[in-house]
């Protein structure tokens, strides 16, 4: 556990061309001038952060994420991928962008890859051009069909988000979404079930027709992993290698830096979070002020507790060694009594660690919700 962990950046970008009914991100359809003004505050801070990053410290993995990344023009990239310069990278660094299909263009792409973007997560969400259309997503499934193959012919890797438990869908729709991506040469998949937040728009106005998504995600185990992908999280799957080494950061409480208004970050057990207002967060960053906004000091049982819960998230799962050096034996022993109580079918036991079966991924909630429950008890010994 210890030795994997490594430096990581989240940049956010909370541009829009429009707002998914279901999205309760920070993120917003930009007016005048406002990526142009984003862009300068972005390559402050990021020149800022080169100067207070440990010495000797190299980001292992970056992250651009939205919002839409790619909304912002190449001569808003430029202003921040030169700032982006005076960070020390590791030579392996992966450098991920998010991209939606409408906006992802060659020039962005090439621009990208000159800078060491070597990774992008493309929006694609669905195949199905009604489901889109529901989603109130700004591209067809042509759309995004053709900006994979545009990755895949710039050699640059693509991972593909998809969404299950939509108004309307059903299973063989979920299946045309895998099989398409499969048979397009996509190496990592990542999926999630519609969760309708209160803040969004669906969250005021709930659709009619909503699936049980249980068998969609059953089924996405089973297709994938005969397709040659392994799932190395609760959402996500890829083939030998693929997998991403930005998402595995959080999930080993790897340290992560933010820059950007609403971003969060994760660094010596503290969590935190920038400003979310975006005008309060550029005219703080221009007059050189802190714009942290939320500090939370995680420590003793709650520390252990969300510990392992983050690596049971993982096809890795909790390392008993790495676990108590780190978090104390008691508290790994309250773990695995806790994870002792469950049904046998949903926990994979190791020599030396636990992690979830394919059916523990499933119900991964409930057996979650078990071990945070242990805060109290550890506290109150």
């Amino acid at each position: 556990m210890e030795n994997k962990r490594g430096v990581s950046l989240y940049v956010h970008v909370p541009f829009c061309r429009s707002k998914c009914p279901y999205c309760a991100f920070y993120s917003f359809r930009p007016q005048f001038q406002e990526m142009e003004r984003w862009a300068n505050c972005a390559a402050k801070e990021l020149t800022t952060l080169s100067t207070t990053l440990p010495p000797r410290k190299k980001l292992t993995t970056v992250y651009f994420g939205g919002g839409t990344p790619s909304l912002l023009s190449c001569e808003n990239w430029q202003v921040v991928l030169k700032a982006m310069e005076s960070l020390p990278r590791d030579d392996t660094c992966e450098f991920t962008v998010e991209a939606n299909p409408e906006s992802l263009t060659l020039e962005k792409l090439r621009l990208w890859r000159a800078y060491g973007v070597n990774r992008i997560s493309l929006g694609v969400q669905s195949l199905n051009d009604m489901e889109l259309k529901t989603l109130a997503r700004p591209h067809t499934a042509s759309d995004a069909l053709q900006a994979l193959d545009m990755c895949i012919k710039q050699e640059v890797r693509v991972s593909a988000d998809l969404m299950f438990a939509l108004p309307g869908q059903t299973l063989r729709s979920w299946h045309n979404s895998l099989r398409t991506l499969v048979h397009a040469g996509i190496e990592h998949i990542s999926i999630y079930q519609l969760t309708i937040e209160p803040e969004s728009y669906w969250g005021r106005h709930t659709p009619q027709g909503l699936p049980d998504g249980y068998q969609m995600y059953r089924w996405a185990q089973y297709y994938l992993c005969r397709r040659g992908f392994c799932q190395y999280e609760i959402a996500s799957f890829a083939t030998y290698g693929q997998e991403s080494r930005h998402n595995l950061a959080y999930w080993r409480r790897s340290d992560v830096y933010a820059v950007g208004p609403g971003a969060w970050g994760f660094v010596n057990g503290t969590r935190f979070a920038k400003i979310r207002d975006f005008s309060t967060w550029a005219t703080a960053v221009e007059q050189g002020i802190d714009t942290l906004d939320y500090l939370e000091n995680l420590r003793g049982a709650r520390e252990a507790s969300e510990a392992a819960v983050l690596a049971l998230r993982t096809s890795e799962g909790i390392d008993f060694r790495a676990f108590a050096e780190r978090y104390g034996n008691g508290y790994l022993s309250q773990i695995i009594a806790r994870l002792r109580e469950l049904p046998s079918q949903f926990l994979y036991w190791k020599g030396d660690g636990v992690a979830l079966s394919a059916r523990g991924m499933r119900v991964g909630n409930a057996i979650w919700s078990e071990l945070i429950d242990l805060e109290d008890e550890a506290e109150h010994e």
